[in-house]
């Protein structure tokens, strides 16, 4: 059979195979609106103004491309539409909802989007110089090399964003969520953040998580984002509405710590967060707490202090054991790591950038990836097995031979089956 022939029919089946397991939303714009909207911008304004009180809806529309400057989009409900290349400038957006909408590679210069929801939109490369993002909600968004020069996101949501590259020079963030935030590598200079609120899961500019004490030097609000200690006081603390004991200038996000311990959950799958009882993050895949650290100390400080001085020591020495076991790797910029063939079962990658990375026939066994970015990752004969993948990035990762089972979490939430793994070229074994 022809290569190309084989190599589509591979390609529908893993299409196929994911599509039993994500349930995509189905947008259902207005056709009269759609269609008065690509009869020009001018058309749409006048449209705007005789019926002020309508609210447009253009959910899941294709505006792909468009000159759509100076356009009056209002309280319009554009979520789920398509608008990557598109050029927004100087567009009025305020209360607008974009939850979810593509706008990658598109141009937003000087709009307004005050007010908008924004949530788990993509914006990766757009050009939002100078907008308006005051009080917006951006949660989950994709700002991967976006050039957020000169924008306003003043008390924004900015929690769980993907900023990694992206240009924020002059950007004011005063007040805002940027708990969960990834600032990798972008650049920062002259942004202002006082007041923000970050927790130990933002991770800066540097690669390296928030702390207590960077919040403090930078007029910034610490945040633990995870329950404290379970101790009997520290429960009672929680269930009453008070704050448990912890550092002055730490402020405990209680409403959330309420919400993880009435969600029936067994106490034993609480992360610990008094850094005196544990001697690391718990991982919560794993069977407990270790007594001593089960990973080898020295070959994880090598690894998450210099990813490439990693890869030439085991290029010279390709026959080293690589034990890192349990090891609290969570949200590290681990992006083009060489990993191949290392022990790794029950360590925590969750939140962390694997991007490119090499685990060829490595043991990832319990391994917890959640919301980690795999894309481009190697994955080839690696053990899966009873590990969690729940909303990691896994786009063009390379999956063949690899090892699951029906303890084995996938990306869409649900356990691996049998049918999944003969489509998807990994090896099932039930366990």
């Amino acid at each position: 059979m022809d290569s190309k022939v084989v190599h589509l029919f591979r390609s529908l089946l893993v299409c196929a195979a994911f599509g039993n397991f994500f349930e995509p939303k189905v947008w259902a714009y207005n056709t009269s609106d759609v269609n008065v909207l690509r009869s020009g911008v001018a058309s749409w304004n006048s449209m705007r103004a005789l019926h002020k009180e309508s609210i447009p809806d253009l959910s899941g529309a294709d505006l792909k491309g468009r000159n759509l400057r100076h356009i009056d989009l209002h309280n319009a409900n554009l979520s789920g539409a398509l608008l990557s290349q598109s050029d927004l400038s100087n567009a009025d957006l305020k209360n607008s909802s974009l939850e979810h909408a593509h706008l990658n590679g598109s141009l937003l210069i000087k709009a307004n989007l005050e007010n908008a929801v924004l949530r788990g939109a993509d914006l990766e490369g757009a050009v939002l110089y100078g907008a308006n993002f005051h009080k917006a909600i951006l949660e989950g968004g994709i700002l991967k090399k976006a050039d957020c020069t000169n924008a306003d996101m003043r008390e924004s949501n900015l929690r769980d964003c993907n900023f990694r590259e992206a240009s924020m020079v002059n950007t004011d963030l005063r007040g805002a969520d940027l708990r969960g935030i990834y600032l990798w590598r972008a650049n920062m200079s002259r942004a202002n953040i006082n007041g923000v609120t970050v927790s130990e899961k933002t991770i800066l500019e540097s690669g390296k998580p928030a702390s207590n004490m960077w919040a403090e030097n930078h007029g910034a609000f610490f945040v633990v984002d995870r329950p404290p200690s379970t101790s009997t006081t520290s429960l009672t603390a929680i269930q009453s509405g008070k704050k448990s004991s912890a550092p002055a200038n730490t402020l405990v996000d209680t409403a959330q710590s309420v919400a993880r311990l009435s969600n029936d959950k067994p106490l034993s799958d609480i992360v610990v967060e008094n850094s005196a009882e544990t001697s690391g993050p718990k991982n919560i895949w794993s069977q407990g707490t270790p007594s001593k650290t089960a990973y080898n100390i020295l070959q994880y400080q090598q690894l998450k202090s210099n990813v490439f001085a990693w890869n030439d020591r085991r290029k010279q020495n390709k026959n080293m054991n690589i034990d890192l076991t349990e090891a609290p790797l969570d949200h590290k910029n681990l992006s083009y790591a060489d990993l191949s063939n290392a022990k790794l079962s029950d360590a925590n990658f969750r939140g962390a950038d694997l991007s490119n990375c090499n685990l060829r026939f490595a043991d990832l066994r319990g391994c917890d990836f959640q919301e980690a970015n795999m894309e481009h990752a190697d994955l080839y004969g690696a053990d899966l097995r009873g590990a969690n993948l729940w909303r990691a990035n896994l786009d063009r990762a390379q999956l063949n031979g690899g090892k699951v089972s029906n303890k084995t979490i996938l990306t869409s939430g649900k356990k691996a089956t049998v049918e999944l793994s003969v489509r998807l070229g990994l090896i099932f074994i039930s366990e």
